[in-house]
């Protein structure tokens, strides 16, 4: 089977490198030696852009790694018809053997930041939580870590 796999591989950690030297630039040492930085705006938010990149793009390889071994153990047909859309991300790395919770965690993570992501519903100021406030730029280094492990188990 052909697949963009390594290409998916490739934008997101690109993405990622790209957020965090933007990240890097945009910060410059407080004056007369004082504790901490500066972050200078961007109002073209590109360090975000970035990350949702990252983020997206390690999803499409999930998503392709998840299909080309479905596929080979499997069969094409019934990995689609009855495993590819019906199963979470946790399920689908237990059906390959990875029980490691840790791991399955970071998927059910990982699942949840994609889809609030992907099919995002705005939400009024007043109902913002700390629990519901998540930074692109960290969200990213996580998925491309879980995947990256995922990959080479």
């Amino acid at each position: 089977m052909i697949s963009n796999i390594d290409v998916y591989f490739a934008i997101a950690s690109e993405a990622v490198a790209e957020a965090e030297r933007l990240e890097n630039a945009a910060r410059r040492p407080k004056p007369d030696g004082e504790p901490g930085f500066i972050i200078t705006y961007d109002p073209e938010k590109k360090s975000f852009k970035a990350s949702l990149i990252a983020i997206v793009f390690a999803g499409m390889y999930l998503e392709s790694l998840f299909y080309l071994n479905g596929a080979k153990r499997f069969g094409r047909k019934k990995y689609n018809k009855k495993l590819d859309k019906t199963l979470s991300y946790e399920e689908k790395l237990e059906l390959f053997g990875i029980r490691d919770q840790a791991i399955l965690a970071e998927a059910a993570h990982f699942r949840k930041m994609r889809r609030d992501l992907v099919h995002e519903k705005a939400v009024r100021v007043s109902d913002l939580t700390a629990d519901k406030i998540h930074f692109a730029q960290g969200e990213a280094k996580k998925a491309l870590s879980f995947v990256r492990k995922v990959g080479a188990a």
